[in-house]
């Protein structure tokens, strides 16, 4: 069996899969396939969760989980402004330069200010933080160095950041990743709606903290994916604490 793909410039690909079963299509290879989370229970809990049909069972496995796991504390999640149409006019390697000097100025800084450096993916940086407030002093330590970083390079090598948190329970997997609507929304404010060198924190967030939002700070609503997210801009200042 073989299938032709037309292609809108004229031409036609033409793919054999390999006959692995009855449908005729390839099967996946089972041994390139990474654990969900390469920490070893949690990946057998959610193994085991998909494997129950049983309604009460499968509210039973999903309690089992979060007590295992859930916790409740601010989401931090950076992403760099402008990465991928700039990397597309001077190039990835410049950029996987600056990925790896922006890592290394955010690492120590999330460190500092109490925070879990959970993994970086890309340009992007997942941090967790029991405190609202240390994540929201991270996001200002993190790029008032940038600024300074910045002042010894080129338009060209220059780096910032802009800083999405939110605040709920998660699933916290050890230091390696997190799961939950904190996190899908704080990834929302950092990657889709701030810009360079802005911090954009959820209401719920602000409700779990000491930070007093300047009166002129602007109170916004968005709508994602069918998401209502109610956010402030905050301003590149010290926030105070209790």
């Amino acid at each position: 069996m073989r299938l032709t793909v037309p292609e809108p410039s004229g031409y036609t690909v033409i793919i054999h899969p390999q006959n692995n079963n009855n449908s005729g299509f390839a099967m996946a290879d089972n041994s390139i396939l990474k654990p969900l989370t390469g920490f070893d229970r949690f990946d057998q809990l959610i193994a085991d969760f998909s494997d129950i049909a049983d309604a009460d069972a499968q509210e039973a496995a999903r309690g089992k989980i979060w007590e295992e796991f859930g916790v409740e504390g601010a989401v931090f999640i950076s992403d760099m402004a402008s990465f991928s149409s700039t990397s597309r006019k001077i190039g990835v390697c410049h950029f996987l330069k600056l990925i790896h000097r922006a890592r290394r100025i955010i690492a120590p800084l999330i460190a500092a200010n109490n925070g879990k450096l959970l993994k970086c993916d890309a340009d992007n940086c997942y941090a967790f933080f029991d405190k609202t407030d240390d994540a929201i002093q991270a996001s200002f330590d993190i790029n008032a160095a940038l600024f300074k970083s910045n002042a010894e390079y080129r338009m060209e090598e220059q780096i910032y950041l802009s800083v999405g948190i939110d605040y709920g329970r998660v699933l916290l997997i050890d230091d390696i990743d997190f799961f939950g609507d904190p996190v899908n929304t704080a990834s929302k404010l950092g990657e889709d709606l701030a810009v360079k060198s802005e911090t954009l924190v959820t209401k719920r967030a602000i409700e779990h903290s000491n930070f007093d939002v300047p009166e002129l700070a602007e109170r916004m609503t968005a709508r994602i994916s069918e998401i209502k997210i109610k956010y402030v801009r905050i301003p590149m200042t010290e926030p105070s604490r209790a």
